[in-house]
């Protein structure tokens, strides 16, 4: 008899949500494999925690694999049901709650929150309050305008900051954690993970976006057998 096939939930970050988040995973999507589409209010974590669990109740339970905001959400199902989340695999999380007085996440989050507190300035445009974004993330602002990047704008400045989101000190799942070797962000809280019990791997050579190196999935299906 061939093994249960056991589901596996992908979760966005801030940026593409759904299908769009996970193009190389979504190309050939294997039985029980779901994409959490992002919700019509917007991102936050708590809400989002929510809808993982449903779908995953829906399923006796699954593994789940985040990227970067969408971590948050993650921890948060699991710390909610445990007896639902098999395994968690958090991509460049962005669990900075589990990191305060590491010099380069509270860097990140005294920029950003000026970021974040501007974003209900009636006064500051939307080009204008998303070149201040997106310096604060480390990247340049684009050379030019147009209704996509308006509506993502006005997506992003109704964001709940990735701080402040209630997760407690615990890994209640088996956990790995992947990144990139491109800063000390989320090496930081990657380092504050491992303290907590999880596994951690740097993909060497791959971007903030991890899931796009096609040896991510190898590791995935590594850890999910362990």
């Amino acid at each position: 008899m061939a093994p249960a096939v056991v589901p596996v939930v992908f979760v966005h970050g801030a940026g593409g949500a759904g299908v769009d988040a996970w193009p190389l995973q979504a190309v050939a999507p294997e039985t029980g494999w779901h994409f959490l589409p992002r919700d019509a209010e917007g991102d936050d974590p708590a809400r989002a925690s929510r809808r993982l669990v449903d779908l995953l109740a829906s399923s006796a339970g699954g593994h789940v694999v985040a990227h970067s905001y969408g971590a948050n959400a993650a921890l948060l199902a699991a710390q909610a049901r445990p007896d639902l989340v098999r395994s968690l695999a958090l991509l460049e999380p962005a669990c900075f709650d589990l990191a305060r007085g590491m010099p380069a996440v509270e860097e990140h989050i005294a920029d950003m929150g000026a970021v974040f507190a501007s974003a209900s300035d009636p006064g500051l445009s939307d080009p204008d309050w998303f070149a201040r974004f997106a310096a604060g993330m480390g990247f340049p602002p684009p050379t030019s305008w147009d209704d996509a990047l308006s509506d993502n704008a006005a997506r992003l400045r109704r964001l709940a900051p990735p701080w402040g989101v209630g997760l407690g000190p615990s890994l209640p799942a088996r956990t790995l954690v992947l990144t990139a070797p491109s800063g000390p962000l989320y090496a930081e809280t990657a380092e504050s993970l491992v303290g907590l019990g999880a596994a951690h791997h740097t993909v060497a050579g791959a971007g903030h976006r991890v899931q796009d190196d096609p040896r991510v999935m190898d590791l995935l299906r590594e850890f999910w057998r362990s």
